[in-house]
């Protein structure tokens, strides 16, 4: 007679189980010791006391606050800055040239009136030609046009413009328009 595997597996399983259930003498020096635990009670040294608890204030004025991250801290620093740093004046009626980034401005010439003032003449993005001398408001940025060079060398014109930051603050940057040369 053939048998099947889980017939075989089925006997196998049973013939464990009944042998589990079986009075073992093994088991017998284990249930003595368990009987015998209760009475015998190991002595245990008492811990040692404890210091009292003091609380240390963190005083070091020098260092930084260990509990503030570093991008925190410049955060802060600049925000400072903003409140104090530099700020355009209030020059009041917007010029032509402040329309257009200075980016997209380019000088076409520099010529000189009659009582020797320098002037620029500048291309705007629209194919307009203005004029502008120092002191002149030019680009988004409250750009003002601080000097006008006409040497051999050297054509351009230089201007200061307050750049906005993240804070609500502003800084100076300096920007060059120098005349393309074949102009």
């Amino acid at each position: 007679m053939k048998r099947s595997l889980p017939g075989l597996i089925l006997l196998g399983g049973s013939v464990l189980l009944l042998a589990g259930c079986s009075d073992n003498d093994n088991l017998r020096h284990v249930r003595a010791f368990v009987a015998d635990g209760p009475k015998t009670n190991a002595e245990v040294a008492p811990l040692p006391k404890a210091p009292p608890y003091r609380a240390q204030a963190y005083e070091n004025p020098v260092n930084r606050d260990p509990f503030t991250s570093f991008s925190e801290i410049l955060l802060r620093k600049e925000a400072a800055a903003a409140s104090t740093g530099p700020r355009p004046a209030n020059h009041g009626p917007v010029q032509p040239l402040e329309k257009y980034a200075l980016s997209s401005l380019s000088v076409t010439g520099i010529v000189r009136d009659g009582r020797g003032r320098l002037w620029a003449v500048i291309l705007a993005p629209d194919q307009k030609i203005y004029r502008a001398t120092i002191g002149s408001y030019i680009g988004t940025h409250n750009g003002r046009i601080l000097s006008i060079e006409d040497g051999m060398a050297k054509r351009a014109v230089t201007v200061e413009q307050y750049i906005p930051n993240a804070f609500g603050g502003f800084r100076k940057e300096m920007t060059v328009l120098r005349m393309q040369n074949g102009n």
